[in-house]
């Protein structure tokens, strides 16, 4: 259900600001198009989204009425003073809070909150729920008999659509009434602007959680109205502040802070990315190479797949890899920051994987990070799974799920592998940790391999679309299990690498391209097949196994020339191989 699907039904009202004796701040008063106070609970007061449209001018906005119309439950959830108006940056908690609804959320009118709508009805008597809460200064949760003020401002960490969240919505209503929170926590401490500037000049970022980029356009908003919108005076004195660093010099950067200071716009809004991402540049399990164009492979906070056929060796290249990672190692050329794995084993035993980890020479440390998950725990969602152990272990940043595709029933469908993803970005996000999965691949074949790139792996169209970086391993010669293996690395925005490895006695080692091997003709394949099947001395008939009946003719003439074929009435047979003559 989208915000035009709603737009189509009477329940929306117009709203003004309205001063009331005795209240510090005016109050968001609904009315109907004549001009008339609205009612949340008469119907008859209601009207359409275009209906409002049409004379919204001579009023302060548009809301949504809450509740059931036309079998439609809708409920919404207001997070008062959750983020800064500036920068857009969320408090964790309130982060949390919207990233678990996972429906359809937006800014509020003061750009200091938020509001998220979903499907479903309050739980118990469907009472209004206002409340302190950790992150905000209160949160309110609310059905039927209340409306909301639209303001169309996405936020693109969000659907796009109002989602069936009765189970989510209720966790929270329970999760809120049983905190014991008193007191909202302000985001940003105001103080006069020129004590700011003073702190900010002198490189102090307290005031804005140790976050830089948050201080950097709070530095340049000041800057902005100090020297009337100029912009090289504005960048000129922020080089002289303590604030001036490295990324200063990225022109992307400088630019679109000073712009976003200029037009006093958060510096995450509708159009932008991710307005509830942590601001600062990406992290990566494995770090991107100098040159341009390269990408760091896993980021933090994202979901990423390694993909192969069966035996290819998708976990026997992970296990060194996070090995590589956990101990700060350079990984194949590139640097790695020391990051702690788990890894949720799915799809063998634990002896199995012991077998693995010595075959590939790794330390004890290696199996004593697997987590075998039980009957029970296969049977649950991976991202539940994931959630629980994640909370058994803090600080771990890396999660790998060894059998990822066992919890996919069809992978070609993006309905059955997009709740199985987005409920593991969800985690990613929210506990900004890397998490890789394996798939399964077809077999590649040569040049009749139909296959390329991210498209390689199994349900392509929905898994490839939706995940970073993607491995794919495959072997060299698909009929020899200890051939080469190709690995190919494909980050979302980045140039692949391939990189190749055989089986040594420490298990699998980088190496060099095989040297390619004349391919035989389709011919000479015809031949080998024809052979196989016709004995000396029997009639040749084109057969469909024997490949494409022109090219069997043409083998025909050919092998007649050369002696390895006979004719007699009109029909063409195996000749015997020619008596060795002794001198």
């Amino acid at each position: 259900m989208t915000i035009d699907d709603l737009k189509k039904q009477r329940r929306w009202v117009l709203w003004r600001f309205v001063q009331k004796p005795g209240k510090p701040k005016p109050d968001k008063v609904p009315f109907q198009v004549n001009g008339k106070m609205a009612r949340t609970n008469d119907p008859s007061t209601w009207s359409t989204f275009a209906e409002c449209e049409a004379v919204v001018s001579g009023f302060d906005g548009i809301g949504l009425v809450l509740g059931e119309v036309d079998g439609v439950h809708v409920w919404g959830v207001d997070i008062d003073g959750c983020c800064d108006a500036l920068t857009g940056k969320f408090s964790p908690e309130s982060r949390e809070v919207v990233i678990g609804l996972d429906s359809y959320g937006e800014y509020s009118p003061s750009g200091e909150g938020c509001h998220v709508f979903g499907l479903g009805a309050l739980p118990g008597d469907g009472k209004p729920i206002v409340r302190p809460f950790p992150g905000c200064k209160q949160i309110e949760i609310k059905g039927r008999g209340y409306y909301f003020t639209l303001t169309g401002r996405h936020l693109s960490k969000t659907p796009h659509e109002l989602m069936e969240r009765q189970a989510e919505i209720t966790a929270l209503c329970e999760r809120v009434l049983s905190s014991t929170h008193s007191k909202g926590l302000i985001v940003a401490i105001p103080l006069d602007e020129e004590a700011r500037l003073r702190k900010l000049m002198a490189g102090d970022t307290s005031d804005y959680d140790g976050n830089h980029s948050r201080a950097d356009l709070a530095l340049c908003g000041i800057l902005a109205r100090r020297f009337h919108n100029d912009v090289f005076k504005i960048d000129d004195e922020f080089r002289k502040s303590g604030l001036y660093r490295e990324k200063w010099e990225r022109s992307d950067y400088r630019s679109m802070t000073i712009l976003k200071a200029i037009k006093g716009e958060p510096i995450f809004d509708a159009g932008d990315s991710e307005p509830i991402e942590d601001d600062g540049p990406t992290e990566y399990l494995v770090n991107a190479l100098p040159e341009p164009m390269h990408e760091g492979w896993f980021p933090l906070g994202e979901v990423s797949l390694i993909g192969g056929s069966s035996g290819a060796g998708k976990t026997s290249w992970a296990m060194p890899l996070l090995e590589k990672i956990r101990n700060g190692a350079e990984v194949f050329g590139h640097t790695a920051k020391p990051r702690d794995y788990r890894v949720l084993l799915h799809d063998r035993s634990k002896k199995a994987m012991q077998r693995t980890v010595k075959a590939l020479g790794l330390s004890a440390e290696a199996i004593e990070r697997v987590i075998r998950l039980s009957t029970a725990q296969q049977s649950r969602p991976p991202a539940e799974i994931l959630e629980a152990a994640i909370e058994r272990e803090p600080g771990v940043e890396c999660w790998f799920i060894e059998g990822l595709d066992l919890w996919i029933t069809d992978p070609n469908k993006m309905e059955v592998v997009g709740p199985v993803i987005d409920g593991l970005q969800r985690i990613a996000t929210r506990r900004d940790v890397a998490v890789l999965g394996t798939v399964g691949s077809p077999k590649q074949r040569g040049k009749d391999n139909k296959y390329y790139g991210r498209d390689a792996l199994f349900g392509s169209a929905a898994l490839a679309r939706k995940v970073e970086t993607v491995v794919l391993m495959q072997l060299h010669d698909d009929n020899d299990p200890n051939s080469v293996r190709r690995c190919t690395v494909l980050p979302r925005n980045g140039r692949a690498e391939t990189l190749f490895f055989e089986w040594q006695a420490e298990g699998l080692v980088l190496t060099t391209e095989p040297q390619a091997v004349p391919e035989a003709r389709a011919i000479d394949r015809m031949e080998q097949r024809i052979f196989q099947a016709v004995q000396p001395g029997d009639e040749i008939k084109y057969q469909p196994g024997f490949g494409n009946r022109n090219l069997f003719y043409e083998w025909k003439n050919r092998a007649l020339t050369q002696g390895k074929v006979t004719r007699s009435n009109g029909k063409y047979y195996r000749a015997y191989p020619e008596k060795e003559t002794v001198n």
